[in-house]
């Protein structure tokens, strides 16, 4: 996904029933990119782009890993192009405490902190991958917003987690498509795409 410097040109829009939406969260903690005009401070692009409660980002996701490495100012750090922003809950023990955002321990890990240089931040797009309860409590505004993935990566999760397509309303590229449809081109598509996934309360 790294290098990409625009959305993805074609979209896949699945509308499904409200009670099966739960199915998806399990798609972020693969891992999305999402795309940005620019780069920005992970803690905009937690709550502006991924549309997070301040409250909920600032208390229930102390575990923050900007590629691979524990976040401490994330109003500092900035989120771009080819980047890699983990989220996780509380982790248990003093590992865990010790790698939470601005753990008061995190002296012990003087190695393990995200050293990121800003001035080469631009947009395009980042990879998010969110573990535990975050993925389940935040997964949907994220989908609705629309992430870039590769159309195998699509096959292989509906596959995995037995979703039927029958109980979405499809659409490629703005054109109603049928679920054997979307199996094809989704099967024949080289490039990566963007999905986005809406909840029909009805």
């Amino acid at each position: 996904m790294e290098g990409i410097t625009c959305a993805a040109s074609n979209q896949l829009v699945l509308t499904i029933p409200e009670t099966s939406a739960k199915i998806w969260h399990g798609l972020l903690r693969r891992g999305v990119g999402v795309f940005l005009e620019q780069a920005v401070s992970v803690r905009d692009f937690m709550t502006e782009i991924l549309g997070m409660d301040l409250h909920y980002a600032t208390n229930s996701v102390p575990g923050l890993f900007l590629n691979n490495a524990p976040v401490d100012e994330w109003r500092e750090e900035f989120v771009g192009d080819g980047d890699e922003l983990g989220m996780s809950g509380t982790m248990p023990g003093l590992c865990g405490i010790a790698l939470r955002r601005s753990s008061p321990i995190r002296a012990f890990r003087p190695d393990l902190v995200s050293r990121h240089d800003d001035e080469k931040s631009k947009g395009g797009v980042a990879v998010v991958k969110m573990f535990n309860f975050v993925a389940l409590d935040c997964f949907k505004p994220v989908l609705k917003r629309g992430v870039v993935v590769s159309p195998q990566a699509v096959l292989q999760y509906v596959d995995d987690q037995q979703i039927d397509l029958q109980e979405c309303d499809c659409e490629w590229n703005g054109s109603s498509a049928s679920p054997s449809e979307v199996r094809e081109i989704l099967a024949g598509a080289c490039e990566d795409i963007t999905l986005v996934v809406r909840m029909n309360a009805a």
